[in-house]
């Protein structure tokens, strides 16, 4: 019970945080979203780093780090692009077995997702600190619900 006390109040410490990194920007209008999209798709890393605002030594020490959780992270993405194609062949009315598979398919795709996150979490840190890791987490959690909204219009 000790352990789900500290382990709430650890959760609700770090949401009550979060939003002290995140940057006070008002919401985007369709014109910047889509700027944003076009910037993401032609040179991601050059958006992160534009988003960190980092020192040339911080620069230095994060590029490698991010390069390597790039490549991780389109291998992902390429596994759930290809599951998604398969998912939208099946049709209107997939079979109980199809949409158990799909599911089992996006939850891993999920926790593989977050598995990378926390992989190289401790890299970002010792490449930026605890704040430019921060940042770096909420810029990708950007991205990445960028990303979702276009799957699905």
């Amino acid at each position: 019970m000790k352990k789900f006390a500290a382990l709430s109040a650890l959760c609700l410490s770090l949401t009550a945080a979060l939003p002290a990194f995140a940057d006070p920007a008002p919401v985007p209008d369709a014109a910047q979203a889509q700027s944003l999209r076009d910037a993401v798709r032609n040179d991601r890393k050059a958006v992160v780093l534009k988003s960190l605002q980092l020192d040339e030594a911080q620069t230095k020490k994060f590029v490698p780090v991010y390069e390597a959780y790039e490549r991780e992270l389109l291998a992902l993405n390429r596994q759930f692009t290809r599951m998604s194609v398969e998912f939208v062949s099946v049709g209107d009315k997939p079979t109980n077995a199809q949409s158990k598979y799909f599911s089992r398919g996006y939850l891993g795709y999920v926790d593989a997702e977050q598995k990378l996150y926390k992989k190289y979490h401790p890299r970002v840190v010792k490449a930026i600190g605890e704040v430019g890791a921060a940042r770096f987490l909420s810029v990708e959690r950007r991205i990445r619900a960028l990303q979702d909204y276009d799957l699905w219009i």
